[in-house]
């Protein structure tokens, strides 16, 4: 397939990042709108965050329970300043020519509550006690301490890859040398298969590899593969500029920002074979990069494809295939840990995108017996274990508190089920899970998990440091993608700082809360 995306001729130039070559044109990046996504995110948070502190300051919820349809007021002044919808964002609109933004001495505010309390604001509605002075709101709406109850998700910042802090957290939460060794193996088979345009493909057999590695995937989209493929790079802590193997970071790097369509959406790196896995692969991969090297043109590719994902969210929370799709869990595992990375890394993502994603998780969540709330289907409530392991995950990064029972409940359900044979979609999932829950059960499945893939890598010819495992998931992305996904499990100890317990947190947690 070729290796350019065709660009539509009304379509603004794509921006410039800073390993393109000296003499291309200059970046238009005043086009992309990003401003105003950053007015919408700034409005849809201080709104969201408002509910919470009305849930609190009227009544407590009950977790287990959804409640009916109500309208929440709190009267502060004789002013009423109602939230209504207005297309992707709750917007403030006013009774009696009185703003919120104004100085006012107070304010009466109307929150009509959904009847499915949001999953993200279950931990954090907690009774709060309110001054009815407006300047003192506004003071609470300043902070997002609010947010952030005993054991809530604030970590998983990409601080620990590399130096005296990536050593620490490698002896301190399972790794070993030889895990290391397996690490660098396969660092090196990716290198060998990338393509002198930056370009890796799923076939691999068509680059330099020529048909000396077995195993080719059939999947299409050499965006999603250029970006899986360069995820474990970044999560070894190589940039585009620092690491032995920067060269081909900046090549890749290169490579996806050539395939980006720009539109008034934000940058679309999909393929015309590809979907919305390899936006939030690429996403995610923008998003890293800037976050690692601080390189404010790698930003602006980050921020316009996190504001594409933001407007290719479905009404009902969450993604698929083509934007505006109902959503599945899989896709939308993609897209949440590109927005979980954007935040980190100070990009705007409106807090109303998370809570959409946390309808869409209540939709496909068992919902009976005492399986509800922690196992998880694909589209629907059917559970399966890959979707159950990919949606717990999502709930961390969503927000779900450590001390939440089904949160311990479902960390107990992957651990029983052990690592997969052949899955390394599921054994990446739930390694992730269990290792940022950081039960009692991670030790076990660690060992279990690290020991089997050092031992199933490759050690003869030119698939030296790759794996390869027969599943339905492999067909399509053969032996590229296993060693991806193999790979990033391999490196969880550093990839990504400890979600609970903040940057501080690099030995192993105490006892876990009881499923």
């Amino acid at each position: 397939m070729s290796s350019d995306l065709p660009q539509n001729a009304t379509n603004p130039e794509p921006p410039q990042i800073s390993v393109r070559p000296s003499d291309a044109p200059p970046m238009r990046w005043n086009e992309l709108g990003s401003q105003e996504q950053m007015v919408a995110g700034t409005v849809s948070f201080l709104v969201h965050l408002l509910a919470v502190l009305l849930l609190g300051f009227v009544f407590s919820i009950s977790l287990e329970e959804g409640e009916s349809d109500r309208d929440l007021i709190l009267v502060i002044d004789e002013t009423t300043t109602e939230l209504s919808e207005a297309g992707d964002s709750l917007l403030p609109t006013t009774q009696g020519g009185a703003s919120v933004e104004e100085e006012q001495p107070g304010v009466a505010i109307r929150v009509t509550m959904p009847r499915a309390i949001p999953v993200a604001l279950q931990d954090t509605a907690e009774r709060v006690t309110v001054d009815h002075k407006k300047t003192q709101v506004a003071a609470l709406l300043a902070t997002d301490q609010i947010l952030m109850p005993t054991g809530a998700a604030t970590g998983g910042g990409t601080e620990g890859r590399s130096g005296a802090l990536k050593g620490q957290l490698l002896a301190n939460r399972g790794g070993t040398r030889q895990s290391e060794e397996a690490v660098a193996r396969g660092l090196r088979w990716l290198a060998a298969h990338q393509e002198q345009s930056g370009r890796m493909q799923f076939d691999h057999t068509q680059g330099p590899c020529d048909g000396h590695c077995r195993h080719p995937g059939s999947e299409a989209c050499s965006t999603a593969a250029t970006a899986l493929a360069l995820l474990p790079f970044l999560g070894a802590g190589q940039t585009h500029t620092e690491g032995e193997h920067h060269e081909v970071v900046r090549k890749g790097l290169l490579y996806l920002s050539q395939q980006m369509h720009l539109e008034s959406r934000g940058a679309d790196f999909r393929t015309p074979s590809g979907n919305l896995y390899g936006q939030g692969i690429a996403t995610l991969v923008f998003c890293e990069a800037y976050a690692m090297s601080g390189d404010d043109e790698l930003k602006k590719f980050a921020q316009a494809g996190i504001d594409f994902i933001i407007a290719a969210q479905h009404e009902a929370g969450g993604w698929r295939y083509e934007p505006g799709e109902p959503g599945d869990t899989t896709v939308t595992g993609w897209q949440l840990m590109a927005l979980k990375s954007a935040r980190l890394a100070g990009l705007q993502v409106p807090q109303s995108t998370i809570y959409r994603a946390s309808y869409f998780l209540d939709s496909v969540a068992v919902d009976e017996g005492k399986e509800a709330g922690v196992l998880y289907g694909y589209q629907t409530r059917n559970p399966r274990k890959a979707t159950s392991a990919i949606a717990l995950y999502s709930r961390m990064l969503t927000g779900w508190n450590r001390s939440r029972s089904k949160l311990a409940q479902g960390a107990a359900y992957l651990a029983d089920l052990g690592p997969s044979q052949d899955d390394m979609y599921f054994n990446y999932y739930a390694t992730m899970v269990l290792h940022h829950f950081d039960g009692p059960q991670w030790p076990t499945w660690n060992e279990k998990m690290r020991e089997r893939l050092i031992a199933e890598q490759a050690a003869e010819g030119h698939e030296t440091g790759s794996w390869y495992y027969p599943h339905e998931h492999s067909d399509v992305g053969g032996r590229l993608y296993n060693t991806c996904m193999a790979l990033m499990t391999l490196e969880v100890y550093y990839r990504y700082m400890p979600l609970y317990g903040g940057p501080q947190s690099v030995a192993l947690r105490g006892p876990a809360p009881a499923p």
